[in-house]
C-alpha cells in the first residue's frame, strides 16, 4: 500500500472546496481540486474545475490538463429533464437532484487545444508525448513521428521512445523501430513498468534475422514476465516463430491453459506441431477445443435465464469458431504458414500536470 492509498480524499476534496469557494479565481487550487475528485471518481465536477481554469487563465497548465481530459476522459453531456434548462451551468446543474449526464468522446476538442499549444513550443514533454498519441490514434504516424522527436529531444521517456518505434514499425522502417524500442525498454519506471518494448524489440531483431540477439531478448522477457507475473509468454513465443524455431515456440504454447486463450491463437501452433511431425497432438488439441465450445454453446442455449437474441449470436460465433480451427487445419496439412501479425503497443502514463501520486511537474500558470 503506498502513502496515497492511505489519504481521505473526501476530506482533502472538502478542504479544498472551501478553499476555492474563499479564493475562486486561484487556478492552481482548482487543479488540485480536480485531481482529488478525480481521485474519488466525481469526474464531472473535475471536469468543471479544470474547465473553470482554463476560462479564468489560459496557459500551458490550465489548458493542457483540460485537453487532457478530454483525451482520456472525454465530456460530460447533460441530460436535462422537463424541470432544468439545457442552458444552466455546471454549479447550477449540481442542485438539481434530477439533473445527469452522458459522457461522449472529445478527442476533437483535446487536439484542437494541444495544437493551438504546440504553436507557441512548450518546453515540457508532456504535450509532445499527448500529440503523438492522438497522431497515432489516427494512424497518422509521420505527423506523430515529428511531434515525438521534438518531446524526445526535450526528455526521453519509455513512452515516447516506444511511440516512435511505433510509427517507424508501422511504416516498416524495422532498424529504426528497433532503436527505439531498445532505448526505450531501460526508462522504466515506477510509473511505467511495461515489458512491451522489450517485446517489440526482440519481434523486430527477429524480423530483422538478427537471431541471436532476439532469443537472449526472449529468454529476458521470459524470466521479467513470469517474475511481474505479466502472462506475456504466448507473445513472447512469437519471437521464436518468426524465427522458426518451433520447437522452442511449442515448448512455450504448450503450457497454455487453452480454456482461457482464443481460437486465434492455435494456427501458429497447428503449424509449429505440423513442422515436427506432431499431427496427433494437432488433432487432440483440435477435437478438446471443438467439444469444449460445442458443450459451452449447449449450456447456453439451453440455459431458460438468457435472453433469445443473446442465445443466437452467442450460437452463431461459436459455429464461426469451430469453422476457423477446422480450416486452420486445412490450411497446415497444406503446408501454408500462419502469419503472425504484431502490432506494438501504444505505451502511455498519466501526464496530467501536477498529478502528486505520479508526481507529476507542473509548469507556471502564467497566461499565454
Amino acid at each position: 500500500m503506498s502513502k496515497y492509498d492511505e489519504i481521505d480524499f473526501e476530506k482533502v476534496s472538502l478542504q479544498l472546496q472551501e478553499q476555492v469557494e474563499q479564493d475562486p479565481h486561484n487556478v492552481k487550487l482548482r487543479n488540485e481540486l480536480a485531481i482529488v475528485l478525480m481521485e474519488t471518481n466525481e469526474y464531472e465536477e473535475a471536469f468543471f474545475q479544470l474547465q473553470t481554469a482554463a476560462k479564468i487563465k489560459p496557459s500551458v497548465q490550465t489548458l493542457y490538463n483540460l485537453a487532457y481530459f478530454y483525451f482520456t476522459e472525454g465530456k460530460p453531456i447533460i441530460e436535462a429533464t422537463s424541470n432544468t434548462k439545457e442552458t444552466q451551468g455546471f454549479e447550477e446543474e449540481a442542485e438539481e437532484e434530477s439533473m445527469s449526464y452522458t459522457w461522449e468522446m472529445a478527442d476533437k476538442e483535446a487536439f484542437d487545444i494541444v495544437e493551438d499549444l504546440l504553436k507557441n513550443k512548450p518546453e515540457h514533454y508532456f504535450i509532445y508525448n499527448l500529440m503523438g498519441e492522438m497522431y497515432i490514434k489516427k494512424d497518422k504516424y509521420e505527423e506523430a513521428i515529428n511531434v515525438l522527436k521534438e518531446g524526445i529531444h526535450l526528455t526521453p521517456s519509455l513512452e515516447n521512445l516506444n511511440n516512435l518505434g511505433l510509427c517507424y514499425y508501422q511504416k516498416g522502417m524495422l532498424p529504426e523501430a528497433a532503436e527505439c524500442f531498445h532505448k526505450a525498454h531501460p526508462l522504466q519506471s515506477c510509473n511505467n513498468y511495461s515489458l512491451f518494448p522489450l517485446l517489440s524489440y526482440g519481434i523486430c531483431l527477429a524480423q530483422l534475422g538478427r537471431g541471436s540477439e532476439a532469443r537472449e531478448v526472449a529468454k529476458e522477457l521470459l524470466m521479467l514476465s513470469e517474475r511481474e507475473e505479466e502472462e506475456l509468454e504466448s507473445s513472447i513465443a512469437e519471437i521464436y516463430y518468426i524465427l522458426g524455431d518451433y520447437e522452442e515456440f511449442i515448448n512455450i504454447y504448450s503450457k497454455l491453459d487453452w480454456d482461457f486463450y482464443s481460437e486465434k491463437f492455435l494456427p501458429a501452433y497447428f503449424y509449429s506441431l505440423w513442422q515436427l511431425s506432431k499431427t496427433k497432438e494437432i488433432e487432440e488439441l483440435a477435437f478438446k477445443t471443438i467439444r469444449r465450445k460445442e458443450k459451452e454453446m449447449k449450456e447456453v442455449i439451453q440455459d431458460p435465464d438468457e435472453e433469445e437474441d443473446f442465445k443466437e449470436e452467442y450460437e452463431e460465433v461459436t459455429i464461426e469458431e469451430i469453422a476457423f480451427i477446422k480450416n486452420a487445419i486445412k490450411e497446415v496439412y497444406k503446408g501454408k504458414a500462419p502469419i503472425i501479425d504484431y502490432k506494438p503497443e501504444v505505451e502511455t502514463r498519466c501526464y496530467l500536470y501536477g498529478c502528486f501520486r505520479h508526481t507529476n511537474t507542473n509548469p507556471n500558470y502564467f497566461s499565454i
